[in-house]
Parts: C-alpha cells; structure tokens; sequence
C-alpha cells in the first residue's frame, strides 16, 4: 500500500513540475525555449532541403525577412567564402510556424527581448499586446528562411519579395484529413520585423470553422517547380494555456 502511494506522489509531482513549465511566463522563455517553439513544437515545423558541407562555413545564416539588404550581405559573405576556402552548407531551411497562435507571437516578441542589452519594460509591454492580440477572424501562417551559402539566398529571397496575392493563390492552401482544403486569402512578402513572409487564410467558413481540435492540417505553398513548402501540424497537440491555439 505503502508502494502505490508512493508512486502516486511520484506522478502528481512530476504532473505538477510539467504544469509549472507549461505555465512559465513568456518573459522568461529562454533561447532554447524561443527556438523549439518556432522550429519544432506543435505550432512550428522545420523542412529542410540540400545536405549540409563537409567543412563548417564561417558565414552567418541569411533569412528573408533582410530582404532589403540582402543583396549587398550576399555580396561580401561570399567573398569571405572563397578567400577562407570554406565552403557553406546547400541546405535551406524553411520555418513555417502558426503566427496566429499565441506561443508562436511569444516566442517572436521573447526573441525581440533576448535581443535587448538591459531589461526593457515597456518594450516589454508593448510586445504583450501583440502576444495578446486576436485573430478570431484569420489563420496566418509565417515562413521564415534560413540559408547559409549566400549564393543560394539572393533567388530565394527575391522569390519571396517578388510573390504576390494573385499568383500564390491557388498553389496554397491549407488542407484538412478529410481533404478539403482552404485556399490562400492574402499574402503578404517579408519585412523587416523577422517573422518572414506571411499566409493568411479565412478561419471561419460557411459559419464554421476551418479546422477542429480533432483535425490534422497540412500547409503547402508552391512558388515554382523547385520551391514548395508541405508541413504538417495535429491540432490536438495545439493546446496553449488549455486552450485550441492555431
């Protein structure tokens, strides 16, 4: 009897920790933290494509949302390359996460405090508005880009910039177990505020919607013959707070 008991302690402590970790304030979210959330959670996938240099690269990973400066980055990292006789990884990698859940706008706005030299707190404040923001009417999916060899990231970065509502939409959607699939309401290209391009979707439809709890979901977006995104999310799995959060 003594044993049972025992044991059962055991399991309500540890329940008890997983909640305390579940509960822990976005303001306190660490890097490690940030960067599963974004790129390997329930509400962020990673898909990757190339393989990875035999040789590690001096240079720092490019992303979309620099489309501005791109161009001359590009320029001197690759000059870096050939005169370091390093060669940089082939593999890109696409981060595809729910903006339109909570987690996913925390891990955004924590990252923009880790980002910070001393605590800032109404940055701090301001940030928390936009984790709190609803999105009762709207689905919205980021991608952003990670690529290493900076020959690779000026056409991966211009096919971003350059792609527009019209001509996305029919090449995207999202898509449920049953099939049906809902279709690209908006696109908007990358800005400057690192969350990459976005995808935004009607998350009502016909008075329901889109998705339930009990869904699987399928994002893909085709931008050309060689650039498509296909990442899969369970929604089960997308419980925040106790609450659905997509």
């Amino acid at each position: 009897m003594k044993r049972v008991i025992s044991a059962c302690f055991v399991l309500v402590m540890l329940a008890g920790t997983g909640l305390a970790q579940k509960a822990k304030p976005w303001t306190e979210w660490t890097k490690k933290d940030v960067d599963k959330t974004l790129n390997d959670s329930a509400w962020g996938q990673t898909q990757s494509e190339g393989s990875a240099a035999s040789s590690s690269s001096q240079t720092s990973a490019i992303t979309a949302t620099g489309a501005a400066k791109s161009e001359s980055t590009n320029i001197s990292a690759a000059g870096r390359v050939e005169s370091g006789q390093t060669k940089p990884s082939s593999v890109v990698k696409y981060h595809v996460s729910f903006l339109s859940a909570k987690p996913v706008r925390a891990a955004f706005a924590r990252k923009v405090l880790l980002a910070q030299a001393q605590a800032n707190e109404e940055l701090a404040g301001q940030l928390q508005t936009f984790v709190d923001r609803s999105f009762n009417d709207y689905i919205v999916l980021c991608v952003a880009l990670e690529v290493e060899d900076p020959k690779m990231a000026g056409p991966l970065v211009r096919t971003f910039t350059a792609a527009t509502t019209e001509a996305l939409q029919q090449n995207v959607y999202l898509e449920r177990k049953d099939g049906k699939k809902l279709f690209l309401m908006e696109y908007r290209a990358p800005t400057g505020d690192g969350m990459g391009a976005k995808f935004i979707f009607q998350r009502v439809v016909d008075g329901q919607p889109f998705l339930a709890e009990t869904d699987n979901v399928k994002f893909f977006a085709q931008f050309n013959e060689r650039m498509k995104l296909n990442t899969k999310y369970k929604l089960s799995d997308m419980l925040y707070d106790g609450k659905l959060e997509y």
